[in-house]
């Protein structure tokens, strides 16, 4: 999809609050990197959180190595914008593309029982922790279609992996009522889409849980 934007599309503002689609590409290109890179480096000691306790962490707390001063997602802004760095659509655009590329040839050489640790989260298994970039990802793909008009939409493989956990953040799977999609659920459990009223009412006390994700 990236490949196709016009330039000028760049420059459009998110539903990520105060974050243009360049933005999203670059940490979506960021992202690609430290994957195959620091945050595939082998750490000592066993695995003792997964793709679910992940997420189950303050989002506005300090982070280890971080400055205690900023909150998690002033921390991810800042980088954001180093990455950024006013690089124009066509570099973002042919960065992104070579970040796949060396991420999908990498990934074969890294085993998934590798534990790994990405700073502020115990360790985990690196399987797991690819697991968790699904939800990443296809959530910031989302977000640079609805920024640029087009359809959002999950391939089917990443939306398993993605409402399993949001399925377990939730406790359950929605009630079948609803008649959720995928996508929809999906754009629901991380607060990209707000609920009706008739739909809390079906959801019941696990309205409350909802956004599963900020």
């Amino acid at each position: 999809m990236v490949a196709s934007l016009p330039e000028a599309a760049f420059a459009r503002p998110s539903r990520c609050t105060g974050w243009s689609v360049a933005e999203l590409v670059a940490h979506c290109e960021g992202m690609l990197i430290r994957l195959v890179g620091e945050n595939a480096r082998p750490v000592d000691g066993e695995a003792i959180t997964d793709r679910v306790g992940y997420y189950r962490y303050d989002p506005d707390g300090p982070r280890e190595g971080e400055d205690p001063d900023k909150t998690f997602s002033e921390v991810i802004r800042d980088r954001v914008v180093e990455e950024v760095a006013g690089r124009p659509p066509s570099l973002l655009r042919t960065s992104l593309e070579a970040a796949v590329d060396r991420a999908c040839a990498d990934l074969r050489d890294i085993p998934g029982e590798r534990v790994v640790r990405r700073s502020g989260h115990p360790p985990m298994t690196f399987g797991e922790f690819v697991a968790s970039r699904n939800l990443e990802f296809a959530v910031h793909t989302m977000d640079i279609a609805n920024a640029v008009g087009q359809q959002e939409t999950v391939p089917p493989a990443a939306a398993d992996v993605i409402t399993g956990i949001l399925d377990a953040l939730l406790g359950e799977p929605p009630p079948s009522a609803l008649g959720w999609d995928e996508t929809t659920y999906i754009l629901s459990g991380t607060g990209r889409r707000p609920l009706s009223a008739e739909e809390r009412r079906k959801l019941g006390p696990l309205s409350e849980k909802l956004p599963l994700l900020r």
